[in-house]
């Protein structure tokens, strides 16, 4: 079923089916009208993340395929059935003309992700300031076992707690994720 609302077509996905996926070539972005979305990277592998769930009306994705011209950067999967809107340059304005709140709320989903990367970004910096400072430490002091060591960077990343033994935390690790190679 194809609906149109301000020149872009209303697209129906069904509980499961991916609507995009990591990759593609595209010029679009899409509007949640109904439904929820779910966006993962590496989609279907090993390595698959998933990053977000869009549930709320307003809720925007694929911006950058629009905005930028970017392929998309993540894979989106109906998590139970959804209508989008598919915006494309040529009828964007109209869209946002007719749909003032929708377009407020894109604005506000944009705004909180930059929010949210700039403090991942900041997560970030401090853990490099922290790993770097551990190993300069290190150098003054008698060498390490690997296993110690890899304590000391979960400790870091991972916030275990002191009083587990690092045999211990790589044993659980090692089970949970596979080898340390």
């Amino acid at each position: 079923m194809q609906d149109y609302d301000a020149g872009n077509k209303v697209v129906h996905v069904s509980k499961g089916h991916v609507l995009y996926h990591q990759g593609d070539e595209c010029s679009t972005m899409f509007v949640l009208l109904s439904g929820a979305m779910e966006l993962f990277l590496n989609y279907g592998t090993k390595d698959q993340f998933a990053l977000i769930v869009l549930s709320e009306k307003g809720s925007s994705l694929g911006e950058m395929g629009l905005l930028e011209g970017e392929a998309r950067n993540a894979t989106a999967v109906a998590l139970e059935d959804s209508v989008l809107v598919e915006l494309d340059e040529a009828h964007f304005e109209d869209f946002i003309m007719q749909h003032p709140n929708l377009g407020a709320k894109m604005i506000k989903d944009l705004a909180g992700r930059f929010k949210v990367v700039t403090e991942e970004l900041q997560s970030a910096q401090d853990v490099v300031r922290t790993l770097v400072g551990e190993l300069e430490s290190d150098k003054n002091k008698e060498k390490k076992s690997i296993r110690e060591r890899l304590k000391g960077i979960a400790d870091v990343l991972l916030d275990v707690p002191k009083d587990v033994p690092p045999d211990l935390y790589v044993t659980c690790y090692t089970r949970t994720h596979g080898n340390l190679h």
